[in-house]
């Protein structure tokens, strides 16, 4: 299979062509080729000799063309943060440059398209959403953010192709992901336990919805080239906690003397994975919350005081 990938260097893409590369030692049955910009941290890439980079991006037609030729499945999961002048430059470079990406995937006859979208897509919550009838796929979505209207608009023009018949859409859906990332100070909630580590005390407020990166990446698995997944959105999502419970799990999972004070926040509106367990999708829940606090702990000790980027 020819898998193209857009957003490599970030957290998903990176430890999703782990997944697919390493996962076969004797020889990966994917054939990768990933779009790059120029004067992106690679590092963690280095190790990856067979794929396929191009340079280019989001608002490069040329480098879109060249991504999709002669591909199977394009994977989806840029989203381009800036920096910009103004916020109008997000809306050309993700929208316009998503809509010529989807363009260039028609041209090229693509079978499949997955897109990485996001829970953001909803703000208003119709009041018939409650714990027995949680927030589920077929909610409308309503966004109240900028990023979430992106998202949101990006979707769109996924469904007018699927619709179209010009090629298979799934669109995934994720609440916040935490992993370790290339750059590792940009990992989840390493703040809170670099702080930790040094005993200092912190104060927290609010409350996460969460989800592991190796879900996330167990969801695109589950996609690739499945006709079941043709036309479907997956709302994945692990659970929930309230920040402060997750300052004290970090607390003593890493053994801290540092205090955690602050409020407790909201429970958030329930939502529901059902479809993503259907599919097949594991949610280890805060077990594996622990291990990531633990391999952050374990990371930020050996590597913390450089914060550089290392091939994890």
């Amino acid at each position: 299979m020819n898998i193209a990938l857009t957003g490599i260097t970030g957290m998903v893409g990176s430890h999703l062509i782990k997944k697919l590369i390493e996962e076969n030692p004797e020889g990966s049955p994917y054939n990768i080729r990933a779009l790059i910009r120029e004067g992106s941290v690679v590092e963690h890439l280095k190790t990856f000799e067979d794929v396929d980079y191009i340079i280019g991006g989001l608002e490069d037609r040329e480098s879109l063309a060249k991504l999709v030729q002669d591909v199977d499945v394009l994977v989806h999961l840029a989203h381009f943060p800036g920096p910009v002048q103004a916020v109008d430059e997000l809306v050309k470079v993700n929208v316009n440059g998503t809509f010529d990406l989807l363009e260039e995937a028609k041209k090229a006859k693509v079978k499949q398209v997955v897109f990485m979208s996001a829970c953001t897509v909803f703000g208003e919550i119709l009041p018939s959403v409650d714990k027995e009838h949680p927030l589920d796929e077929n909610h409308p979505v309503l966004p109240s953010s900028l990023y979430g209207s992106i998202k949101s608009s990006i979707e769109g023009f996924c469904h007018y192709y699927h619709k179209s018949r010009a090629f298979d859409v799934t669109i995934l859906r994720p609440v916040t992901v935490y992993g370790v990332r290339p750059q590792l100070d940009k990992s989840e909630w390493f703040q809170t336990v670099d702080f930790l580590a040094t005993n200092y005390n912190v104060d927290l407020k609010g409350s996460t919805k969460y989800v592991a990166v190796g879900s996330v990446v167990q969801a695109i698995q589950k996609v690739l080239g499945n006709a079941e997944a043709s036309g479907k959105t997956y709302h994945l999502i692990d659970g929930h906690i309230h920040n402060l419970d997750l300052g004290k799990l970090i607390a003593e999972t890493i053994d801290s003397f540092g205090e955690c004070e602050g409020v407790m926040g909201e429970d958030g509106v329930p939502m529901s994975n059902q479809a993503a367990k259907d599919l097949g999708v594991e949610f280890p829940g805060q077990e594996r919350i622990v291990e990531y606090i633990k391999l952050i702990h374990k990371l930020q000790g050996e590597y913390g005081g450089e914060r550089n980027i290392q091939n994890w």
